[in-house]
Formats: C-alpha cells, structure tokens, sequence
C-alpha cells in the first residue's frame, strides 16, 4: 500500500515569534524531524505544504528530498493548505497522513502502528490516541480526497472527519508527542528537552501499563522501585562528587518499567520487547537484566545495577532483606536441586553488588531506605 504524508508549514507561527519549521531540534530542524517520523514509520514519500515564508522552508524541504507544495491561500487557515496538499497527492495514494509541522514529537513507532493497522484492516480514518485522548497525525483513506477538496472549509478537517466517527478507529499509543504542538516558545523549550527521549516520559510509562494490561499491585511495586531506585543513585552520584554521575532519568523510567510484563512468561524479556517495539531503546538493556546481575569487580555500578537492588529489595511495597527475597523464591523450589543452585547464586551475586554500592556510598541498607522513602518525592 501507498502512505503519503502531508506535512503542514504554511502558517504564520504568530504566536512562537520565528518561523517554527526551521527552529533547530536535534542537530537539525522541527521539519527535518517531523520528516524522520513520517518516513522512518513507514510513509512512501513526503509532501511539505507552505506558504508564509515559502522560499525558505520551501529550500529546507527540498534540500532534504522533499517535495514543496505552495499554498497561495495560506492566510485563510490551515484547512486550505489541507486542501493544497490533498489535491497534488499521487493517484496511486491509499491513505495520507495530516501531520502539522508544529507536532514534530510524534515517535516513528506510532506511525508505523497506523500504517501496520491499516493495511490488516483498512477504514476511513484511524486516530493516534493517548490514553484515549485523540492526536495527530490521523491517518485517512484516500476515499475522502473528493470530499476534501469540494468541502467549502467551515469548521475544517475535523468538520470532514468527524462525519466518519463511526468507522474509524483509534489506536493507542504510549505516545505523548501525538498531544504536543509547539505555540510558545516555553513549549519550544520543552520540546528541545525530550525531543532525543529514548526512555518513555512518566506519563508514557502509565500508558505502557495500559497497553501490557500490568496488574495494580505490580504498578504499586514498580513506583516504589523507582522511588528507591532514585534515592540510591543519588546517593551514589554525591559520592561520587556527581562526576560520571548516573542519569536519573533513565533510573526512574527503568524502575517504572522493570516488570511491565509482569503477566507474561520470562517477563523480562517480554518487557524488553515491549519496550523495543515502541522505541523506548533507552532503558531495553536494564529491563531485560533486572531478574540477575553479574557485574565485573572492575566495573563502575552503572542504572542496570541500581534498578536490580532497588527491586531486589522489595517484596511488593514492603522493603525486605536480600535474604527474605530470595528465601521465599528457595522455599519454593527447595525440591529442584538445579533450581535451588541458581537462586543461591544469583542471592550471592546480589549480596557482593550490594556490598560495593554500601562501600562506595558509605551507607547501610535498608537503613538508608528507611529513613528517606517518605522524605523523598522522586
């Protein structure tokens, strides 16, 4: 199937004070990145539809192999470059994707989902959805170009689309950027923050739960995890005089991830590969190593290390000694000798990494837990 994309820079940016589509993001440029998502998830090729200041944005998509549409009707709204761009798509177009070019966050995986989606099951228009809330781009059947382009412009795109509620679909994703537009430069500011996340945001985290159906007691257990998990990297990053220090973030997003496969046999890679898919390539590696750990003595701790403690001690929400969380998995498999080898040795090689993280820190756990679990708000 044919997916063409329809990149909107035509408008004025009014309200940001400098040509949105040519503010730097990511070594680059907003337009440059919406083109990146559009074709890295999948579109056949990409349409840059202008108009205020077409010579340069004009310049910039062609530099980087795109096509420039020119909408000389740009001040009349958005809907008219909708319709400029509509009309010059390809006859071999199944459906095209409307993405604004102030919405430059959307991660490729979304778009590929779409596509993916509606090559199994085409439909008028298929809606990126952020748990429920519907984003862009949409992503519509080329059945809807005659409608568009005889459509007087009342009301919009939406006016048209909203006419198909009952056939289209909505695909979830744990995609924040589908909701985030750029208006303001405080939103620009934002946007240059995340722009380069390979780790879900913590809002993202709460829809991948969705998504992997996470049971509530394991979501309770893996905010906690977090918390901890945070705790003990800052603890380690004051010792360390915060050079080559731990990337919070990642620590946080990790632990808030470690068993959201929970229902799922080897649940660690499960996770991983839930992870992998959605491109959260950031915390793939510690997710996938967070049931043991074999660390080189020579090694500096790193955020795998401190997301496995951290989990290895708690049972749920209740801290526990190392020796208690491994006990009860003993317990339980006392009568398999193999079984029984592996969980002594995997409680020893958490002993000895415990022992180095109480070493460099100069604290004692669970001590340390105990007394900042309630103080600290990470």
């Amino acid at each position: 199937m044919k997916f063409y994309g329809l990149i909107l820079a035509a408008g004025l940016s009014s309200r940001m004070g400098r040509l949105k589509a040519l503010l730097p993001l990511e070594g680059s440029t907003i337009l440059s990145r919406c083109i990146r998502s559009l074709v890295d998830g999948g579109a056949s090729d990409i349409f840059v539809v202008t108009g205020h200041e077409a010579g340069k944005v004009g310049s910039e998509a062609r530099v980087l192999g795109m096509h420039e549409i020119f909408n000389p009707d740009y001040s009349e709204g958005m809907f008219s470059s909708v319709r400029a761009g509509v009309e010059m798509l390809p006859d071999d177009t199944d459906a095209f994707l409307v993405l604004p070019v102030d919405i430059p966050l959307v991660r490729p995986s979304t778009i590929r989902a779409l596509t993916f989606d509606y090559s199994a099951k085409p439909t008028d228009v298929i809606y990126p959805c952020f748990k429920g809330e519907r984003g862009h781009p949409p992503l519509i059947s080329a059945d809807l170009i005659p409608e568009i382009l005889g459509h007087d412009g009342e009301g919009g795109l939406r006016a048209i689309l909203e006419r198909y509620d009952l056939t289209a679909r909505e695909h979830d994703m744990p995609d924040l950027g589908i909701l985030r537009d750029l208006d303001t430069p405080e939103d620009y500011d934002m946007a240059c923050k995340i722009s380069r996340r390979r780790i879900p945001l913590p809002e993202e985290c709460e829809a991948l739960w969705e998504l992997a159906e996470t049971p509530q007691q394991t979501r309770e257990h893996c905010k906690t995890v977090a918390k901890a998990a945070c705790l003990m990297a800052k603890a380690l990053n004051k010792a360390r005089n915060h050079k080559k220090s731990l990337d919070l973030n990642i620590v946080r997003s990790a632990a808030l991830m470690h068993d959201v496969a929970k229902r799922r046999r080897n649940h660690e890679a499960a996770g991983a590969a839930i992870l992998a898919g959605y491109g959260f390539s950031g915390i793939v590696d510690i997710v996938a190593a967070h049931r043991d750990t074999d660390i080189k003595p020579d090694s500096p701790l790193t955020e795998q290390e401190i997301v496995f403690l951290a989990d290895k001690m708690f049972q749920g929400t209740q801290l526990v000694s190392l020796s208690d969380r491994y006990g009860k998995t003993l317990q339980r498999w006392s009568g398999d000798l193999e079984a029984v080898n592996a969980i002594t040795g995997r409680l020893q090689r958490a002993e000895a990494l415990l022992k180095r993280y109480e070493k460099e820190t100069g604290v004692r756990m669970p001590d340390f837990l105990l007394s900042n679990m309630d103080k600290d708000e990470s």
